[in-house]
């Protein structure tokens, strides 16, 4: 009986140390780039599933998905109160139109990247950061825009 216990023990450990995680390994541009291409394809095979990207295996410390949904307003994001806000409402804390430029980066023919500032998660002073974005065409047929960002990348 203790082996069976151990056993499982076991199994469950090594499913649990073998999960995936989705989240960047790295703080640069490379590692923030193909984050946001999974998370496009993600979205391409499931649609904008904010619920799952809000799990530990997308979201964690400094590093969120954000998708903007084909009314072009802000579909998922960490923050409550940016959902629902059109991108063309985006601003940092310089007044850059952060929306406006992410968009058309995303617009670009294998997306794009964005300078601006922004608060991590969680903190209200904004600090340098870089986020890439790309469009993708969920299964629905309609268009989103699939990014994320890094602080102060290296």
């Amino acid at each position: 009986m203790k082996r069976m216990h151990l056993l499982l023990v076991c199994l469950l450990v090594a499913s649990v140390a073998s999960a995936k995680s989705n989240l960047p390994t790295a703080n640069t541009h490379a590692a923030i780039k193909s984050y946001v291409q999974h998370a496009a394809q993600f979205v391409a095979k499931h649609g904008p599933s904010c619920e799952a990207f809000k799990g530990a295996d997308w979201m964690g410390g400094d590093y969120y998905i954000f998708v903007v949904g084909p009314d072009e307003r802000t579909l998922c994001h960490p923050n409550p109160a940016i959902i629902g806000t059109p991108e063309k409402d985006i601003v940092d804390a310089n007044g850059k139109k952060v929306g406006e430029l992410i968009s058309v980066a995303a617009h670009r023919t294998g997306g794009g990247w964005v300078e601006y500032v922004w608060p991590r998660p969680g903190q209200t002073t904004p600090v340098k950061k870089s986020t890439f974005a790309t469009r993708v065409k969920g299964p629905d047929g309609k268009w989103y825009i699939v990014g994320s960002g890094a602080y102060e990348a290296k």
